[in-house]
């Protein structure tokens, strides 16, 4: 939230807390072997809250989080005034040398070679030599208005031009809205699904071109895989059963989302990333809609069909706390948490993916 991008030739391996085990569709018998070590790529992604200024030395958190996680790829969202160069800087005086490239809001940093970049409405492309394989990577920091999660849980979306503009950001006077369709079309106003189409139909130029992609980011949107009939009941749905559309478009287009890929339940792994509960920020600066349950996923790592990695683990990166009710509470879930650093720098948790290349016989 803020204030103001498989299945033909994928191979996705997940390592779980029993072990692991790889899953793949339309698999090349010439692409089987593991890649070594030094083709690991670990994809991060972060919403640092206002260019990290909410947080005091918010710019060398996110420094030292880098290097804690020894990400490779960065994807950086909320990246105001020049955080992403900045970032860069202050890694540069840790000893860690990464190219960057970044918009008025989103950033991609990387420890691979970056042969262009482009910016989007929306979003950052950057193309990448990783392991001497093009990759075309994207940071995506979707529109924060008509926030559709918030009608079911009684609060308006911060809409405008509709029934609900009036009522901002606050409760609804009628209660909770459970019909899906007026759900989503709030949702389709808001232009996300739009996005991710436009995005698609870049990375198809892309992956036409050779090159593999991964998009991360946060899209203010929850995920189709997590407003299922199995949490209907739960987490303030109030039974609300939703094909939320930006991720719905990804899935129909191969793209994975590594952490439900290796999570599949949304109710034991709901991979809540928003709102976590910073113990440096009041909860009134971290809570919008203070009397709902507002917790969803809304921060992915995505990677395209085809593209050569093989995912060895996902889990989240931040406090294990939420903010439920104006309320901080820790989280029971059995989520996946890789590293909960002692000071946070934003009001969401990160996504931290690991993949490995896959290496040909022929030429690895």
């Amino acid at each position: 939230m803020s204030g103001r991008i498989t299945r033909r030739h994928v191979i996705a391996g997940i390592g779980a807390l029993a072990g692991s085990f790889a899953a793949a569709s339309s698999l090349s018998p010439a692409i089987t072997r593991a890649a070594p070590a030094d083709r690991e790529i670990r994809v991060l992604t972060i919403n640092i809250w206002q260019a990290g200024d909410n947080i005091s030395g918010g710019i060398d958190l996110v420094a030292d989080l880098i290097v804690a996680t020894d990400a490779s790829i960065v994807l950086l969202t909320e990246a105001f005034r020049g955080a992403t160069d900045r970032i860069a800087e202050a890694l540069r005086r840790r000893g860690r040398k990464y190219a960057s490239a970044s918009s008025a809001d989103t950033g991609v940093l990387s420890v691979f070679p970056m042969e262009s970049s482009t910016n989007f409405t929306y979003m950052t492309r950057a193309r990448l030599s990783v392991h001497g394989q093009p990759f075309s990577v994207y940071s995506a920091h979707l529109e924060y208005r008509w926030y559709a999660t918030y009608l079911p849980r009684g609060y308006a979306p911060g809409s405008t031009g509709d029934e609900f503009a009036q009522y901002g950001w606050g409760k609804l006077p009628g209660g909770p809205v459970t019909d899906p369709a007026v759900v989503q079309r709030v949702n389709l106003a808001s232009g996300r699904p739009d996005t991710i189409t436009k995005f698609l139909d870049d990375a198809r130029a892309e992956m036409a071109a050779g090159r593999a992609v991964i998009l991360g980011g946060d899209f203010n949107e929850p995920s189709t895989l997590d407003w299922t009939s199995a949490t209907a009941r739960l987490f303030d749905h109030n039974g609300v059963v939703l094909p939320w559309e930006s991720t719905r478009r990804l899935q129909g287009a191969g793209f994975v989302d590594a952490y439900r890929f290796c999570y599949p339940n949304p109710v034991t792994h709901p991979g809540f990333t928003w709102p976590a509960s910073n113990p440096e920020a009041p909860v009134g600066k971290l809570t919008w809609a203070p009397e709902a349950d507002e917790r969803d996923r809304i921060d992915y790592i995505f990677t395209s069909p085809g593209a050569p990695l093989i995912l060895t683990s996902a889990g989240l990166v931040g406090p294990r706390g939420s903010i439920v009710r104006n309320k901080r509470a820790d989280e029971t879930t059995q989520d996946n948490f890789i590293a909960t650093p002692q000071r946070w720098v934003s009001d969401h948790k990160a996504v931290l993916a690991t993949y490995r290349m896959f290496v040909s016989p022929t030429t690895g």
